[in-house]
């Protein structure tokens, strides 16, 4: 059978022409803990990029009469970034550091009751994110959540007299797993 573009256009169109790069949700909920401090920041936070997750599964070298066999090993779970556009009023920006701040103690190494000290005392501040991949007609077609997320890393923001683009930054975030499926029951 030869190769037709119409074929191919015909196969694309039962498909709704293919999963489209731009057509996406992210939804990031900080971590929850004491003294009601967690938050959403998914109705504040405008991600211009994020990632569908790799799926890894590290090798693991068995040695046999000289020679090294491989053997599957465990999942591994990279960093996930994000591209945040930054508003006016830093808002998504400043729940960043908050979060991180909650994690971290205050700026100055001190830690009283409002910060670190609650991770000691029993609180946990991990959240949790979720990328909905949409069709076309805006459907959620597959949905991937990360589960015990916290921020690593806030990039900085570089300020230019010679430039008007809109500032934006990278988030980068540790994660213990992620699953795959729909937000009520993922897989």
């Amino acid at each position: 059978m030869a190769f037709t573009v119409s074929t191919f256009k015909s196969s694309m169109a039962k498909q709704s022409g293919g999963a489209r790069p731009a057509l996406y949700q992210i939804d990031i909920n900080g971590g929850t803990g004491v003294a009601g401090q967690g938050f959403t920041l998914s109705e504040n936070i405008l991600c211009k990029a994020a990632s569908i997750p790799p799926a890894n599964i590290a090798p693991l070298a068995v040695n046999y009469a000289g020679r090294a066999y491989k053997w599957n090993g465990f999942r591994t779970y990279d960093n996930w970034t994000v591209t945040v556009i930054n508003d006016e009023s830093f808002s998504a920006r400043n729940k960043m550091m908050q979060w991180m701040r909650i994690l971290g103690g205050k700026f100055e190494g001190e830690r009283n009751s409002a910060y670190g000290d609650q991770l000691i005392s029993g609180g946990f501040f991990d959240g949790d994110a979720t990328v909905k991949q949409l069709s076309t007609s805006g459907a959620v077609m597959q949905t991937y959540k990360f589960d015990y997320l916290w921020p690593t890393e806030i990039a900085g923001i570089p300020v230019d007299w010679s430039s008007d683009a809109i500032q934006e930054y990278t988030v980068t975030f540790a994660y213990d797993y992620w699953t795959h499926g729909s937000v009520v029951s993922a897989s």
